[in-house]
């Protein structure tokens, strides 16, 4: 071989070895390692603390008890927001969940890590497959989560019920919901951006993206600055913005929402009782 086809050969060889390098980066696991599974994203990606309208106040008929409407009109409309969002994410979540419970991930051919492992959700049991890796390029782990059931009406086989990408460092992202009701001609109904920078703050916005719903394009923002709770509603139809405040710590909060008190702003305080202004 003469020095110049050597050489071409050579340099041939070399341009290889970078692709490959290349190819075999784009689903590394987190560094340093390329067997170490990447992390898990917060379960607050996908989940509101909303436990201040898990039930309703207490001695509501009690004699000569302080009239409770500001925080009980907060506590309907929570609770058919809450049911609405859980129509398309709460299965989702609890399945998601379960994977942080002591499931231990497999590298597997495809390049990716998978935590495969079963839940049970009230009747239903799902075989949950969450396929997680690195895309390098981008700077992003990228997942999916693959569900059957036969218990599940229709029945699932490997749906790809959601999908994500989260920033390197874990703390943003965004989850894509697909219809479960539909799983051989997927749809998209409910995209999730957010941002859980550690565990007193929180920024998440539920986008409705269904294209045949009436309610397209409305949006629930749910933000957490320590112990103040903001839940803001836009109706994209009526083009009106609503808000839910509350405060974990007290109890106390308020609701500015366009059909009640005319949109002006009603508080309650730390035992749900009505009050004409900011609680002290």
């Amino acid at each position: 071989m003469n020095q110049s086809l050597k050489n071409r050969f050579i340099i041939g060889i070399s341009i290889l070895a970078l692709l490959l390098s290349i190819v075999s980066c784009d689903k590394n696991a987190t560094e340093p390692g390329k067997n170490t599974p990447p992390p898990l994203p917060p379960a607050e990606s996908m989940q509101m603390n909303l436990s201040l309208f898990d039930s309703q106040p207490n001695n509501l008929l009690a004699k000569a008890a302080l009239s409770k409407n500001n925080f009980l009109a907060a506590f309907g409309r929570v609770f058919i927001i809450n049911t609405v969002v859980r129509v398309a994410a709460i299965v989702p979540t609890v399945i998601f969940v379960a994977a942080a419970s002591d499931k231990q991930p497999e590298l597997q051919e495809d390049g990716k890590f998978h935590w495969i492992y079963t839940v049970t959700n009230q009747s239903e049991t799902f075989v949950a497959d969450l396929a997680g890796w690195i895309d390098t390029p981008a700077s992003e782990i990228v997942w999916e989560m693959y569900v059957s059931s036969t218990t599940h009406n229709p029945i699932l086989n490997k749906f790809l019920w959601y999908e994500g990408r989260v920033k390197i460092g874990n703390k943003e992202g965004w989850w894509l919901f697909y219809d479960d009701k539909s799983p051989d001609s997927p749809i998209d109904v409910l995209k999730i951006d957010w941002e859980v920078p550690d565990n007193e703050h929180g920024h998440l916005k539920l986008t409705n993206v269904h294209q045949a719903s009436p309610d397209l394009g409305d949006t629930l923002t749910y933000i957490k600055n320590n112990k103040e709770n903001f839940l803001y509603f836009y109706d994209a139809s009526k083009n009106e913005d609503n808000t839910i405040f509350w405060n974990t710590q007290t109890g106390a909060g308020y609701i500015q929402w366009f059909d009640y008190e005319k949109g002006v702003r009603s508080y309650w305080d730390e035992n749900q009782n009505d009050i004409p202004a900011p609680p002290m």
